[in-house]
Order: structure tokens, then sequence, then C-alpha cells
């Protein structure tokens, strides 16, 4: 009956310690400004003043994990910063009890009743558990360089009438604290720090750090309205993932770019870790530290925008957005998201002239005497691909709207009512991209390729001949549609071009040139190609635009060749 009453007093207990807010202290050195990329990593600055009664001494409970040689220490105004100390230090910290060892722990000294797994119950005064101190172990094993915690066993001791009991902790049944219950125990543990240590300065100086670490992304997101005169409208949003630290009224800087560093991967040894972390950044042009990595080589370019009116106070506000070397960068104040939020934020809205095009991306077949090689499920992938010759309704998007679009998921209405969801790719200023609206099932393809000729041994190499084969390919498209359609063809091919037809244009890439392009088939890989193929043959691109009006047909027509063993 004591027992039960003794267990109700320390889950209340529990329960109303788990309901409390945590209290947190204030923050050193809170986050000024944040720059981020899309791949998550930041630019992070934190500052704060220095204070008086400090002691030229600033602490950090949570150490940083920054890049390689992106950790940057400073003070301002007069101060001077000597020196910057990350350390693990041994740290006691208050926890509420949820085991039998903690609750022993959080019970020294109270009156207990034990009744053990042989159902034998005794009472006394409770000691505790044995443990070796941290003293004691570092005079055993010798200097070490790094602190170590104490080392608790696994008896319990009981201070009895008749002497002290000594048990193993997991032969206790059942523990009643008589009295009022402790639910509260003392913790060690080894917390990493940093130490910046400053002399001088006075009521305006300020000390901060700068580094790169991993763990805060952003996401971009459009939605396109697409209008029947000529013009899309544009909304663009970002998506804050924040998995680092707390922002409170922060600047943050949402970069287009891919930066690069050379230390990528490798943790400074200031993080006390030995895990590697993939991070890297840049600072926007008006704010401090703007230079700092601003020379790493980027491919990407830039305009600018205007902040839009109305945004409520103390709300995250678009502050503007604008280019620094091939970087483009959305500016934000006062964002406060905590650790392990997200964010959903409106940046800005633009419009940029469309217009319809259609194309068709014909896909490449592999030799008839290839084929021969292949297994019955791999002959049927390659029908499968070649069913894939669908024409696709695409909008051509110029950019003219003075900032590069990146890269992002894109929700597509028409007046309004939802039509899909496809990816706008990367456009920079001035320049066109395709955003895919559709298959266009009302414009119908077929594909006819042939073998025209076969000659003997033609041509000689390396003591082996090989023979030359003429292919011909007819493609004919016709439009169901009820208006007329601006079509582009691509046609690939593996060989050499001959001849184009219907106003047709083709150019020779080499099978160097061809193996890093991203169109290459998947059936390349599957077979081992012949050392001589590359000798002889590479690959023929063929290209036409055309209008095709309602009702309409047209054939497009080449020739090419190539040479087989």
């Amino acid at each position: 009956m004591h027992s039960h009453r003794a267990a109700s007093i320390f889950l209340v207990a529990l329960a109303a310690l788990a309901s409390a807010a945590p209290v947190r202290g204030a923050d050193p050195l809170p986050v000024r400004e944040v720059t981020v990329f899309k791949d998550g990593h930041a630019f992070v600055l934190r500052e704060g003043p220095l204070s008086a009664d400090a002691g030229g001494k600033i602490v950090l409970a949570d150490l940083p994990q920054p890049l390689l040689g992106t950790f940057w220490p400073y003070a301002t105004d007069g101060a001077v910063l000597r020196s910057a100390v990350a350390a693990n230090e041994r740290i006691v910290t208050e926890r509420t009890a949820l085991d039998l060892r903690q609750l022993v722990e959080a019970n020294r000294g109270a009156s207990v009743a034990v009744t053990d797994v042989m159902n034998e119950k005794f009472t006394g005064k409770l000691i505790g558990i044995p443990r070796r101190s941290a003293g004691e172990l570092e005079s055993l094993r010798g200097p070490t360089g790094t602190p170590v915690l104490d080392e608790a066993g696994s008896l319990l001791v009981i201070e009895t009438d008749s002497g002290t009991r000594v048990l193993p902790l997991d032969q206790v049944r059942n523990l009643e604290v008589r009295g009022p219950l402790g639910a509260k125990y003392q913790q060690d543990e080894l917390r990493g720090r940093l130490t910046l240590r400053v002399e001088g300065g006075g009521t305006g100086s300020r000390v901060g750090v700068a580094y790169v670490q991993k763990g805060l992304r952003w996401i971009p997101s459009y939605k396109i309205d697409v209008g029947e005169n000529g013009k899309a409208r544009f909304d663009l949003q970002a998506t804050l993932v924040n998995d680092l630290l707390d922002l409170e009224r922060a600047v943050v800087h949402l970069v287009v770019g891919v930066p690069r560093f050379e230390a990528q991967g490798m943790l400074d040894p200031l993080a006390l870790q030995e895990a590697g972390a993939l991070v890297a950044a840049r600072t926007e042009t008006r704010d401090r530290f703007s230079s700092f990595l601003s020379n790493a080589m980027m491919t990407q370019v830039a305009g600018g925008y205007s902040a839009e009116a109305g945004v409520p106070a103390n709300a995250p506000a678009f502050e503007g957005a604008s280019a620094n070397e091939d970087l483009y960068v959305y500016t934000l104040r006062d964002v406060t998201l905590a650790r392990g939020e997200r964010m959903v934020l409106p940046i800005t809205k633009f419009e940029l002239d469309h217009r319809d095009v259609y194309t068709l991306e014909l896909p490449v077949a592999p030799p008839l005497e290839f084929q021969s090689r292949f297994d019955g499920s791999r002959i049927e992938r390659l029908a499968e691909l070649a069913a894939q010759q669908k024409v696709q309704h695409v909008l051509r998007l110029k950019n003219g709207s003075g900032a590069p679009l990146t890269t992002a998921p894109a929700l597509v209405l028409s007046g309004g009512r939802v039509v899909g969801q496809s990816i706008l790719t990367y456009a920079p200023v001035g320049a066109e991209t395709d955003l895919v609206m559709s298959t266009a099932l009302d414009v119908c393809v077929e594909k006819k390729e042939r073998e025209t000729g076969r000659s003997g041994a033609s041509v000689r190499w390396d003591n082996r001949e090989y023979r030359r084969i003429d292919m011909a390919g007819a493609y004919e498209l016709s439009n169901k549609k009820r208006e007329a359609v601006e079509l582009e063809v691509h046609c690939t091919v593996l060989g050499l071009a001959d001849t184009v037809g219907g106003g047709g244009k083709f150019e020779q890439l080499s099978s160097a040139e061809w193996w890093s392009d991203a169109r290459r088939p998947e059936w390349w890989s599957w077979w081992s190609w012949p050392y001589w193929w590359y000798h002889w043959n590479g690959v023929a691109r063929f290209e036409w635009k055309l209008r095709l009006e309602p009702g309409a047909q047209a054939t497009l027509g080449a020739t090419w060749h190539y040479y087989w063993e």
C-alpha cells in the first residue's frame, strides 16, 4: 500500500515538472545575420555587446561546428580579441528522475523501505550508489588531455539499524521513500564550450564570431498563373528549414548560387568532433563581412527587385535583392525561427513574357547488331523507351525580371485553376527556359527508321575490316488540335549524319561529348562497346523547326550511316 502511494507521489511530481517550461538564459552572441544556401549550408554571423561585468570573457554554451578554415572571431571599437578556445568542460545539470537509478540519486539521505526480488523488506537511510570520482579516475589513468566523468557503480547502499546493507540495483523490486519525494538529481556531463577572451574596449564594443555550418537551408517554389495575353504571373516563396540554431529578428540572406569550397567535408578542429560536413556560404554586400568568401567561383548571375509594401510590424520583411559576384541574394529582415521549426515566406512577384512551343525529343535507338545481344527483358525495355516519344507542350519563358530564375518546383495555373506541377529550371537574366505544361496528345508522331544499304568490306583498320551500314529515318507529324502549333523536333542517332530534309539541320557530336550529355540513354551501359566503335562512329543530332496548321501533316527525313565489324 505504502509502495503504491510512494509511486503515485513520484509520478505526480514528474508530471508537474514535465509541464513546466524550461527557462533559457540569454545568448551572449545571438545570430545577427545568416546567409543561407539551398543545399543546407549557411554562413552565420553572431554578435553581441561586450558586457562590462564579463571580465573580458564571453562563453558560448553551444559549440559551433564550422567548416575548416571558415571560423573567424572578432572584436570591434577598441576591444582586442586575444583568443578563442574550444574545450569540453565538466558541468553539473539538474534533471528529472525517470528510472530507479535516477530516483536513488534524487533521494540520497532519505528514509526508505526496500523490497528485494526475494520479497525481503528492510528500512534505513539511503546512502546511494557508490562511484569513482573524476579525480580518482584521472589519477588511475594518467593525464589524457580531456576531462572525464565520475564512474557510477551498480550497487545500492542503505544504512540500517543493524549495519550497512548493500545489494545490486537489479535486485530491487520496490523502493518506498518515506517523506517528501526527491524528483530531481544532479548529473555530470561533458559539454563543448567556446570561450572568447577580449582585452580593452568600452561601452560600444562588440564581440562576434562568423563561421560556415550545415543545418539551415531554403527551398524555393513558384506559383505561375498563365494568362492568355502572353504574360505569366509569378509568385516566388521560400521555405526555411532550420535545424541549426535559433534565429530572433535576424537578417537572412537567401542565395541563388552554388559556391565552391576546397575544404568541404572537413570540420574545423574547433568543433571537437571527427564527423564531416558539407558547407558553403557567402555574405551580402551591405552587411559586415560582405567580402568574406566572395571570391568563390559561381555559375549563376543576378539582377534586382524592389520590396513589396504592406508588411506588418515585427513580421519577417522582404527588404530587397541584389547581385554580388556570381550570386544573387534575396534579403529578409526580422526573421524569428527556432531550431527545429519551418517557415514559409513570400519573396516577390513579377510577370514574364511567354509563348507556347511544342517539343519532341525522339529517343535514340541502338544499332540492330547491338540489340541482338539483349535478353527479352531488355528488348521490352527498349520498346517502352520507344513508346515515350510524345510531343510536350512547354511554355518558353523569357526572363526579363531582372533576377535569375532558380531551379524550383512550380505550381502551374491557368486562369486561377490548377493545371499541374512542373520544375522550373535555372535561367539567367535575359535568357529563355522551358516549363513543361503537359503531354500534347493531339499532336501525333510516328517514327520509322530502316536500313537502306549494307556494303561489303568497305574500310580497313588495325587489320580488321568494317562494313558501312546506311540508315534512313522518316518522322511523320500530324496536328489534331484546333489551332496551329510551333514545333521543335530533335532526333539523335548513332553514326555519321549524311542528309536532312524538311528544312532541318544537323550537327556531328563526338562520342566523348555525348558521353557527358544528360540525354545519354540508359541502355548505353548495358553492353561493353568495342574499342573500334569510337574510332569510326560518332553521334549525330538532327533538328527541325516548323509550324503545323490545324489538321496538317508533315514528314521529316534524315539519313546517316555507321560502321560495324
